[in-house]
């Protein structure tokens, strides 16, 4: 596989975060959309060319996200509505970015994340019912108004992701096992978000092979580099 040439054009470059030296970027997406693989194969990449990055994921992310990860993503559907799983959410996002995300942007390093403050906006937001305006207070309140720098969105038909869903622990499925209608919405308003955000997001067919994906993802990265 051909290597990401981010080496000499990004090491020299001053990332674009406002808070820090570091690059967050975010993979944001449905279920079975393939985060994971395209974050594998990226931080693969990353490696072979000695980049400095931290891979994480919400939630989760520090030994009390992953507490709170125990509690958000298994068991029965009904068992929180959504404004308790925000103040969850938010709890284990203030953590993460505190303990971690914060400290290795300070670092210069590249922070991936699987997830972040759009699947909030998303879930618990327009999926959910919770007020935007009360997610967006929040966020800026306790979780220090920080945004990706690069977020990118796997896109796909919520039946075929859900089909080939593989799960890494299978108590973990207390949002896969939600009806088909919310997947759809869940589809819908991420990509609403690619609209609002343009200058953020990036939108990739999921559909495709897992290697045209990450060339996509590759060039894509190279081109947010040289609008910096």
């Amino acid at each position: 596989m051909e290597e990401i040439i981010l080496i000499n054009e990004v090491t020299s470059t001053s990332f674009n975060n406002k808070n820090s030296k570091g690059l967050f970027i975010s993979f944001e997406g449905g279920e079975g959309s393939g985060k994971s693989t395209q974050i594998r194969l990226l931080s693969n990449d990353l490696s072979k060319n000695n980049l400095p990055f931290v891979l994480t994921r919400e939630p989760g992310g520090t030994p009390v996200g992953e507490e709170i990860r125990k509690t958000l993503v298994s068991g029965k559907v009904e068992k929180l509505d959504s404004y308790s799983e925000l103040l969850c959410f938010v709890a284990a996002r203030r953590q993460h970015l505190k303990d971690l995300i914060i400290p290795s942007l300070n670092e210069g390093k590249i922070v991936i994340c699987d997830r972040f403050v759009d699947s909030t906006i998303v879930y618990q937001g327009y999926a959910g019912g919770v007020s935007l305006d009360k997610i967006k207070i929040l966020h800026e309140e306790y979780c220090f108004g920080i945004y990706p720098d690069l977020t990118i969105l796997l896109d796909i038909d919520p039946e075929k992701g859900l089909k080939r869903k593989t799960f890494s622990n299978l108590n973990e499925d207390r949002f896969e096992n939600q009806q088909i209608d919310f997947h759809y919405n869940i589809r819908k308003k991420y990509l609403e978000l690619t609209e609002i955000y343009k200058n953020r997001f990036i939108k990739i067919d999921g559909s495709l092979n897992k290697i045209e994906i990450f060339e996509i993802i590759k060039s894509q990265i190279m081109n947010f580099f040289k609008k910096i």
